[in-house]
């Protein structure tokens, strides 16, 4: 949070971008995201807003890194474009993306670029790409991506995008391997493994389940995440996140829907409202993503002995990563790791409650 103060850099309304759908989508769609508002930010030197590309940008054209400046693309008929600024990464990802497939799209008539305010970016695509491309770009930007029609997901009951690759259940290179810290040999095909802490012993035996009965888990928000937590009216419509508990576990514990709780790991401690939902596996204890920053605009920071804005309500709920823990395991104190992966562990997480 404390690095937009070194290297400022735009909101997710005033930047580029993409995104694809998760796997529940059967039909092939990518958004196209634009500015719709001009950056807050200060300006370069050559008038772009100060954000992570530019920044990015600069330091590897500083650094005389290959891929960037004014001959960094190659296009198929071997002409050069540059890589100076965003607009020259995102607007020709979006030509890629509107010459995809079978058929290209249709070029932007007048009237879509009038009423989605496309024309406010369409100097910049004018100036970035080249002329069979701009009006499909602005056809792009005009829908907000590129969407297949529904239908196209399926074929009579079967998937419409199958694999048609064999699907390999044995990989000879994952079991040629072994863990880096334990020396065990990993295995080649899909195997189960209790969760495990970095020397292999299951999570389970450092912290049997007669002490900590609770599996903590996290899911995402419908209206909250790092982009969002500094948007008033969201707070307005669910000013704290849920904390939820199956209603089995909520009797075996004598609490009640809206009861003031508190939640215990290895790592620490946090008090939240519980809600008793009949969505969540006995046992487990799961907590809404995206709330509960200690940054982001929570806390009051001064610049040169400026007080700069924020607001308390960023804080308001409980954050899962306040009850993480350190590896008991480790020789060096590190967060619990998953075995593989390498990733902090924030699923499974032991735990237990008491009424307050």
């Amino acid at each position: 949070a404390l690095a937009d103060y070194i290297v400022p850099d735009t909101h997710n309304f005033e930047s580029w971008g993409f995104t694809a759908p998760w796997g529940g989508v059967a039909s092939k769609a990518t958004t196209a995201r634009w500015p719709v508002v001009a950056p807050a930010t200060h300006r370069t030197a050559d008038g772009q807003p100060v954000s992570m590309e530019a920044f990015c940008i600069a330091v590897a054209k500083r650094l005389r890194l290959p891929g960037f400046g004014d001959q960094a693309i190659t296009d198929p008929q071997g002409n050069t474009l540059p890589l100076n600024r965003a607009e020259d990464f995102y607007l020709r990802v979006a030509a890629n993306i509107a010459f995809m497939g079978k058929t290209p799209v249709a070029p932007a008539n007048q009237e879509d670029i009038t009423l989605t305010g496309v024309s406010r970016i369409l100097p910049a695509i004018q100036h970035t790409l080249k002329a069979d491309e701009v009006g499909r770009v602005a056809f792009i930007y005009s829908r907000g991506g590129r969407f297949a029609p529904e239908d196209s997901g399926y074929t009579e009951q079967r998937l419409g995008n199958a694999w048609k690759k064999p699907l390999q259940i044995w990989n000879a290179d994952v079991a040629a391997h072994r863990h880096a810290i334990t020396g065990e040999r990993f295995s080649g095909c899909p195997v189960w493994y209790p969760a495990r802490l970095s020397d292999g012993r299951a999570i389970d035996d450092q912290f049997p389940i007669g002490q900590w009965p609770l599996k903590l888990i996290s899911f995402k928000s419908n209206t909250m995440s790092s982009s969002t937590a500094g948007i008033p009216r969201l707070h307005h419509v669910k000013p704290a996140n849920l904390v939820a508990l199956n209603p089995q576990d909520g009797e075996r514990y004598g609490l009640q829907h809206g009861d003031r709780v508190r939640i215990i790991t290895p790592g620490g401690q946090v008090v939240a409202q519980i809600s008793l939902l009949n969505g969540v596996m006995p046992g487990v204890i799961a907590i809404e993503h995206g709330y509960g920053h200690r940054e982001m605009g929570a806390t009051q920071h001064s610049l040169d002995g400026v007080p700069m804005p924020y607001d308390p309500q960023i804080r308001a709920g409980i954050n899962l990563n306040d009850l993480g823990f350190a590896d008991p395991t480790r020789t060096i104190t590190n967060t619990w790791l998953d075995w593989v992966s390498g990733a902090a562990v924030r699923q499974g997480l032991p735990a237990k409650i008491e009424r307050i």
